[in-house]
């Protein structure tokens, strides 16, 4: 018999429409970063956030000794704890600002880091991935003292277009939402324990909401394989 302390992991094979819509006005809150919106897509934002997502962050976990998904733990004790300390040191002011997408295997990350400190992260992230794995060596407390994770775990670009990563990380979409938010590429990406994607509270509804941004009602629909907009045939 189960007692009340045993709650169940959820499990899902794609990205819920609530998720994904959190998703897709986070990313267009972040400062666009590049290329446009198709002419059947959303305009741009009204308000954008004070930074882009300016890198894109990929990471293997089948490809790691454990082959463990240790995401939540590098983003939150590892991540958001060097960006505080390097931003004190350099005397800079920058919050967290992320999206993410977790897929069977591995996890996109679309991060903001501001330029003074993108070699450094992209140094880190690989190493974040083993400390992880070694967590209680006390010899190796710092993660520079960690080998960085086997080749190819962790794969690391600049955004050049930030609507395209967007679409990209919500291809894990239901075919029968997909088409709300202007997804027309569909990609099943297996089955997940636990959160399948998440936003930084900087660019999460309350943030939206104090900046003043307005979401934009949905714009596709589908009609014998035409493209119709919203308002036409009257989506809510």
């Amino acid at each position: 018999m189960q007692t009340q302390s045993c709650r169940k992991t959820k499990v899902s094979t794609h990205i819920s429409f609530a998720s994904a819509k959190t998703l897709h006005h986070a990313c267009r809150f972040a400062r666009p970063q590049g290329g446009h919106q198709s002419r059947h897509g959303c305009p741009p934002a009204n308000v954008s956030a004070p930074v882009s997502l300016n890198l894109f962050v990929t990471i293997q976990w089948n490809l790691t000794n454990s082959k463990q998904d240790n995401f939540a733990a590098l983003r939150n004790q590892r991540f958001c704890r060097w960006l505080r300390t390097r931003c004190d040191q350099l005397g800079i002011s920058v919050a967290p600002y992320y999206v993410y997408a977790r897929e069977k295997n591995h996890v996109h990350w679309l991060v903001h880091i501001p330029e003074e400190l993108i070699d450094e992260f992209t140094d880190l992230v690989s190493r974040w991935v083993t400390s992880l794995e070694q967590k209680g060596n006390a010899q190796r407390k710092r993660a520079q003292n960690h080998d960085p994770a086997p080749k190819g775990t962790v794969k690391i670009e600049r955004v050049g277009n930030s609507v395209a990563v967007r679409k990209y990380l919500l291809e894990g979409m239901r075919p029968a939402d997909a088409f709300r938010l202007g997804i027309k590429k569909i990609s099943p990406q297996g089955e997940i324990v636990g959160r399948r994607t998440g936003v930084s509270r900087t660019l999460g509804p309350a943030a939206r909401k104090a900046a003043g941004y307005k979401a934009q009602r949905p714009v596709w629909s589908r009609n014998n394989g035409r493209i119709l907009s919203a308002e036409s045939v009257g989506l809510p």
